[in-house]
């Protein structure tokens, strides 16, 4: 069975200050247990929220990683530096740095086989824009991130491996695909992993969705029987609208 979770982007959204407030308003809350809780804080903030998250079930993970050990590439943050706080989690592929830093595929790749072999899961993204989904192209669009993104990567590493749908045309926008939709491509999405894996890894593969996921949206999503979390952006940056995901 895959794992149930509801995890936070807070993107470069917050200062210290609400970064600080954030991480001790949720972890101090009594959530449902039924779901995992893992927050992706900015990397200036890292050993900050992982400082006070010690000692928790909230686990915690990196927007970015370089595909490299140490080495000279300024501005980049890698798997070592995040060892040392403890963090084996990394985002991959969010539709911002592929649309704004021009991330393709191929590099995409190249990150995930790293944290793979560094013993990290990633969380990739994959998703379609509005011109792709009103030109029908949605399956196509993911169906070539999938498989270009998940290149080489070995049944034993694709335990490590969790996967959220985030559709670009929903982030930040207000917009959400509906229960339905969302639903559509989850499942899309299970079948091709079944055709890279098998049934079994397939079956067992958490599928995220991200798009506007707020409190009253939530539980229409999670009915669906392919739908095992969220991959939350703005409703996860405060603490009464994040714990309320959790109801």
């Amino acid at each position: 069975m895959p794992r149930k979770i509801i995890s936070g982007n807070w993107k470069m959204n917050l200062n210290l200050s609400s970064a600080i407030t954030l991480t001790e308003g949720i972890k101090t809350a009594k959530t449902n247990q039924n779901y995992e809780m893992l927050v992706f804080p900015s990397s200036i903030h890292l050993q900050k929220v992982t400082e006070i998250l010690n000692g928790s079930n909230i686990l915690v993970g990196a927007q970015n990683i370089y595909p490299s050990t140490l080495n000279a590439f300024t501005g980049e943050i890698c798997v070592d530096q995040l060892k040392d706080l403890g963090i084996t989690y990394a985002l991959v592929g969010h539709s911002e740095r592929r649309q704004f830093l021009k991330e393709s595929n191929e590099f995409l790749n190249q990150k995930i086989l790293f944290l793979l072999k560094e013993n990290f899961t990633a969380v990739f993204c994959i998703g379609e824009t509005l011109e792709e989904r009103e030109s029908g192209k949605t399956f196509d669009v993911v169906k070539k991130q999938i498989h270009e993104g998940l290149k080489s990567v070995s049944k034993e590493d694709s335990k490590k491996i969790i996967l959220a749908y985030e559709p670009v045309w929903a982030i930040g926008t207000g917009k959400v695909a509906t229960p339905e939709q969302a639903e559509e491509v989850h499942l899309f999405i299970r079948n091709e992993l079944k055709s890279i894996f098998d049934e079994s890894i397939s079956n067992d593969i958490s599928i995220l969705y991200g798009g506007s996921v707020k409190a009253d949206n939530i539980k229409a999503l999670m009915s669906k029987p392919n739908i095992d979390g969220g991959l939350v952006g703005g409703a996860s940056q405060k603490v009464e609208t994040y714990l309320a995901l959790f109801q």
